[in-house]
């Protein structure tokens, strides 16, 4: 089990590294012919276009990144949780469903994401406590 975690934590950084050096212009920009939608790829461009969520995404993976480096599964698969429904939801949305080629790595992302998230559900039962007040 604890080999499969590891193997589990290298994939999960590799997919976390693409978007990184996307972001520092090392793949092309994305083009319509990358999307089964033109709404997909108008979001898409959008979204580049903006700006700051190229930025905030490169940040939180990055954190997501050193967590992983120091062992922090709990709160690095948490913080990951929310990126993960939105690609999910783009996909499911907007790109034509989630069976599609596109959306194999954000189907991956989710279910490395739910494993990691069950793997340390001990460390989230505080969240849901009731509280003394």
């Amino acid at each position: 089990m604890k080999v499969l975690n590891i193997i589990l934590r290298v994939v999960l950084a590799l997919l976390l590294v693409s978007p990184i050096l996307g972001a520092f212009g090392v793949f092309p920009e994305p083009t319509p012919e990358m999307y089964n939608t033109p709404e997909a790829y108008a979001y898409i461009k959008m979204l580049l276009e903006v700006g700051y969520v190229t930025f905030t995404m490169t940040v939180v993976f990055i954190a997501i990144l050193v967590l992983i480096a120091m062992n922090r599964m709990a709160l690095a698969a948490l913080l990951l949780l929310p990126i993960t429904v939105n690609i999910v939801g783009f996909h499911a949305v907007l790109d034509g469903g989630l069976f599609t080629k596109g959306a194999i790595m954000g189907n991956l992302l989710l279910l490395l994401n739910l494993y990691f998230l069950w793997q340390n559900r001990a460390a989230y039962k505080p969240l849901f406590a009731k509280s003394a007040n």
